[in-house]
């Protein structure tokens, strides 16, 4: 097979019409470009240039092989400016994963921003209760609070959250209100089906409490729905009971007890050359 040094060098014979330009040109001696032609025409059985002691030119065939391969060296040279350029600038579809509530508050806000400096540049963005496999299913970024990673996954920082344990006045006043962690043993615990382990509540500076849940619902804002209707305790992240606390629909019990804040990622693949749409996004939403 014919390499492209060898065309290259062809090309070269050919615009400088000399073998002896050929090689000052590319910082070789005459023979070695002569060995390179004569590589090339053996790999083809054709004969492309025409010998003399004062020119060279192009037989009929290799007059059609240069006006071809000449095509295809501008293609690859414009592929190749291409892909430098587009370092620079974002293209394509940015394929997000993360819940409404992650949607809202760190991404649409500046999203128009975002969008105008990279004008090029098309969101997917799709909501999901459980964090996406980034690898598996070709999402670009994934913004979350918890997400299983091994070193293919990188993540940065852009926030935080904690989760709150709350019910309804109604619930309360029937059932009481719990005062240490181990009174909630004795009350009607309801969960969310995507967590795991889906019956366990951890404290700080204290040792967690395993419970027997009533209810399993794989919605956020359904289990919140729940707990103002007074069907037993929720763990709910702050970001989801909020508006019922404010409005007294929910009242948070143990806060005392409070688990630790849990840090909020944006997620993607670890790659030596990222994507310029992907490290945009990082740069931007990262700061």
């Amino acid at each position: 097979m014919s390499t492209l040094a060898q065309i290259q060098t062809f090309i070269s014979v050919v615009e400088e019409q000399s073998f002896a330009a050929a090689g000052k040109k590319q910082g070789v001696s005459t023979a070695a470009i002569s060995r390179q032609i004569s590589q090339l025409e053996s790999y083809l059985k054709t004969q492309l240039l025409h010998r003399s002691t004062r020119s060279v030119t192009l037989t009929e065939m290799g007059l059609r092989y240069y006006q071809q391969v000449k095509k295809t060296i501008i293609e690859l040279d414009e592929a190749e400016l291409a892909m430098i350029n587009s370092e620079k600038e974002a293209t394509g579809i940015l394929h997000i994963n993360t819940s409404r509530y992650f949607a809202l508050e760190y991404i649409l806000p500046r999203l128009p921003e975002f969008l105008r400096q990279n004008p090029k540049l098309k969101i997917k963005l799709e909501f999901a209760e459980k964090l996406s496999d980034i690898a598996r299913e070709s999402i670009d970024i994934v913004l979350g609070s918890s997400l299983s990673h091994g070193s293919e996954i990188k993540r940065r920082r852009v926030g935080s959250t904690y989760f709150v344990l709350c019910a309804s006045k109604d619930y309360l006043k029937e059932y009481g209100t719990p005062k240490v962690p181990e009174d909630l043993k004795q009350h009607r615990y309801i969960t969310h089906s995507g967590r795991n382990p889906d019956n366990v509540i951890s404290f700080e500076n204290h040792p967690p409490i395993y419970l027997d849940p009533i209810l399993w619902v794989n919605e956020s804002h359904v289990l919140c729905e729940c707990a103002i209707e007074g069907l037993g305790i929720a763990k709910l992240h702050y970001y989801i009971a909020a508006k019922a606390l404010q409005e007294g629909q929910l009242v948070e019990v143990l806060s005392a007890f409070r688990e630790a804040e849990q840090p909020i990622y944006l997620y993607y693949q670890a790659s030596r050359y990222l994507q310029p749409k992907i490290r945009r996004f990082i740069d931007f939403f990262c700061v």
